[in-house]
């Protein structure tokens, strides 16, 4: 799960329990409204391991390699891929806090950033 804006994204497993291939839920925070992004995302490479979003860009890493993407309207695009990790020996992980239920206001999601050695 990625948040973006107003936007909560979640990639899940394709068409029919298709491991290879992932499609995207879309849930908007203001309307509180569900969309599938159109089209189909290869994770032929290997389990998603985590996501996170820099300005208007998301990245995921898997176990084989780290992927950009510009996120769009409706739609993700790739940017470019590396092999690997972005730093040798350490990946980034990224817990996701949601807040405490309020009687009344506003509520934010927000994203605190840890680094987690790989040995």
């Amino acid at each position: 799960m990625v948040g973006h804006r107003d936007n909560l994204y979640v990639m899940r497993n394709g068409p029919c329990e298709d491991f290879l291939m992932c499609v995207m839920d879309c849930y908007n925070l203001t309307m509180g409204q569900w969309t599938a992004l159109p089209g189909q995302y290869a994770n032929s490479k290997g389990a998603l391991f985590t996501s996170v979003v820099r300005g208007d860009s998301v990245f995921t890493l898997n176990r084989m390699r780290t992927t950009e993407f510009a996120v769009e309207e409706y739609r993700w695009k790739t940017k470019r891929e590396t092999k690997g990790f972005g730093r040798i020996g350490s990946m980034y992980t990224f817990l996701m806090r949601l807040p405490k239920a309020k009687t009344g206001g506003n509520t934010e999601v927000s994203f605190h950033e840890s680094q987690t050695h790989v040995q």
